[in-house]
């Protein structure tokens, strides 16, 4: 079983496309999605340390995740 996460945003319709990996072979395909909106720090249980602690980590990745074409893989 393969598993992968998507990240997608729910458009006016209320419908969604997920994009299948090219490597998954073509037929049937059974599905379970899990659908919850996004939780906030406090939701998360996190102290302000952990948050910030996070954050500091996560900030390598800013620049690469907000250079140009970058905006692709929001539609996944």
């Amino acid at each position: 079983m393969k598993t992968w996460t998507v990240k997608t945003i729910v458009g006016p319709d209320h419908q969604v496309t997920f994009k299948v990996p090219d490597d998954f072979p073509e037929g049937p395909l059974e599905m379970v999605v899990v659908a919850e909106p996004p939780k906030t720090i406090k939701e998360l249980g996190w102290t302000k340390e952990q948050a910030a602690e996070t954050r500091t980590r996560l900030k390598g990745f800013e620049e690469d995740w907000s250079a140009p074409g970058m905006e692709v893989y929001d539609e996944l």
